[in-house]
């Protein structure tokens, strides 16, 4: 199995610094996804998931994310 990995390159980057959460939506509409899960906090701290993979598959996507974050170059 191969996947695409998009390599996540803010022009600007800061704690204060946040993305349009409509537009990182808007721009995934219509890809092909086999898998996925929008993870968020809300306002008030809740921590909100969903998508259309299961809890273990979420759990897997969530670790192949964190490792091509922390090791990039693999």
């Amino acid at each position: 199995m191969s996947a695409e990995i998009v390599k996540f390159e803010p022009v600007e980057i800061g704690e204060a610094y946040r993305f349009e959460p409509d537009t990182i939506l808007d721009e995934a509409k219509g890809k092909p996804f086999a898998k996925m899960a929008v993870i968020g906090q809300l306002e008030d701290g809740t921590l909100w998931v969903t998508g259309n993979a299961n809890a273990g598959e979420t759990m897997i996507l969530m670790e192949r994310i964190k490792h091509s974050l922390i090791f990039p170059d693999d």
